[in-house]
């Protein structure tokens, strides 16, 4: 697939998440609340991702590849790992736990323990922090021969596309999860599995 083929399915992946996890009502605890928070702020990540990279401003795009694996991973600690304690300190943005821990809090609960999160970050983290805070991979990919413009690879963009779509499915699985949709979420793991089988 191309860019604008894999932009295409991207959107009606967009599409397809809102309507099955639009009206889904939510407990009003506060754990839940929050955890929800961070998965919607994913799945808006997902959007503009899509979305900037369909006009073209690649360099923001790859900016929000650190911030939406961060909200995924956030909303999964808040649901399902962190204290009454912790979830007043996240409140009060003093949690004191760094992002691996986060992860590793994670992968300690059933359905993480393959380690899937710790190996994204190990492959990913450096060039998403780069990335994010204007270093060396953001800088250089403004570089062409002659002049200062974007200069990202299809294979890049499409890369980056993918991991949105894939952490904007997951993300709704997680939602699905939350309000107690089983078979919502059973359905989006299936979906899930045939469309990272079926990835460029």
């Amino acid at each position: 697939m191309n860019i604008q083929e894999i932009i295409d399915k991207s959107e009606e992946l967009i599409q397809w998440i809102d309507k099955q996890i639009d009206g889904l009502e939510i407990t009003s605890e506060e754990r839940v609340r929050l955890a929800a928070g961070c998965l919607d702020m994913a799945l808006e990540h997902q959007k503009a991702i899509v979305l900037l990279v369909a006009n073209k401003l690649y360099g923001s795009a790859f900016s929000l590849s650190r911030l939406i694996f961060e909200a995924y991973v956030r909303g999964i600690w808040l649901q399902m790992c962190a204290s009454d304690t912790e979830i007043e300190k996240y409140k009060k943005d003093k949690l004191e736990k760094d992002f691996s821990t986060l992860i590793k809090d994670i992968e300690s609960c059933d359905g993480f323990e393959e380690g899937i999160l710790s190996a994204a970050k190990a492959a990913n983290w450096i060039s998403m922090n780069s990335f994010t805070h204007s270093g060396y991979l953001q800088a250089v990919r403004r570089n062409k021969e002659e002049t200062i413009e974007p200069n990202y690879t299809d294979e890049e963009i499409i890369e980056l596309l993918n991991i949105a779509n894939a952490l904007g499915m997951l993300s709704a699985l997680q939602i699905a999860l939350l309000t107690d949709k089983k078979e919502l979420a059973n359905g989006m793991l299936e979906k899930s599995k045939i469309m990272f089988k079926n990835a460029p």
